[in-house]
């Protein structure tokens, strides 16, 4: 591969940026890039990451068992006479879970494990979120439940999930459907139906532990894959290695 950097030129190199007399000049060199060498160092990352994220998918499901808890304690707790409202509908444990699960560790994690996790805390609501709407179309009886948490879905997805997002969006998510309240809903030719968010809550918490779940046997999968791979790999970089040996014998 030819790469081209800038050898002088204006505002490069100490020389002004301003002064239009300065000719930009640029040096190619070249950079012998070996796919092997590459993917060589690339599946320790792979091992690790998915060794950390089996650990942060436990955590997923050890905060899916509390929250709903959390929920009923602040709301009892908040009707005590002289209690003030919290900011939160449950209280956000996830991270700390995180930390503490770190901090006993023996090896050390990887530079980017806090955002890594809250992405992939995000990415189970999302799938989860997806999974019920799915269930909830399949199911006549669910029409109306349906089209309601559709609607909210299609309301807050770009809010919460969409592109870059602050910590702790997934929590967000589910703080959001827990303060909405229930719905009187009557669809075109059928009685009006309740529709209640705290239960959708609760089964997109459950839908989230059966994800996380199916994706910690992914990550376990992910050592066994990585022996073929590095048979396939030390294939390829023995057959490279006789070939330039062959090269060389034919050169000399």
């Amino acid at each position: 591969m030819i790469v081209s950097a800038k050898r002088r030129g204006r505002g490069h190199g100490g020389w002004s940026k301003n002064n239009p007399y300065l000719q930009e000049r640029w040096v190619e060199f070249a950079i012998n890039i070996q796919p092997a060498s590459l993917v060589q160092r690339l599946l320790p990352v792979r091992q690790q990451l998915s060794m950390e994220f089996e650990q942060d998918l436990d955590i997923v499901q050890t905060v899916d068992g509390m929250i709903m808890d959390s929920y009923f304690s602040q709301i009892k707790s908040e009707s005590m006479p002289g209690s003030s409202t919290q900011l939160s509908q449950f209280e956000r444990i996830s991270v700390h879970m995180l930390t503490n699960n770190i901090s006993f560790q023996e090896n050390e994690s990887s530079p980017l494990r806090k955002g890594n996790f809250d992405l992939l805390y995000s990415l189970c609501t999302h799938a989860s979120a997806h999974d019920l709407l799915r269930q909830l179309r399949d199911d006549s009886r669910d029409r109306v439940t349906f089209e309601w948490f559709k609607k909210f879905y299609e309301e807050h997805v770009s809010e919460y999930f969409d592109g870059d997002q602050p910590f702790g969006r997934a929590d967000d998510f589910i703080d959001a459907l827990l303060r909405t309240p229930p719905s009187f809903i009557e669809l075109p030719g059928k009685r009006p139906e309740i529709v209640d968010p705290l239960a959708l809550a609760e089964r997109i918490i459950s839908i989230r532990s059966e994800i996380a779940e199916e994706w910690k046997y992914q990550m376990r999968e992910v050592k066994h894959d990585h022996i073929w791979l590095n048979d396939k790999l030390i294939r390829a970089m023995l057959g490279k290695s006789i070939e330039n040996s062959q090269d060389r014998k034919c050169e000399d």
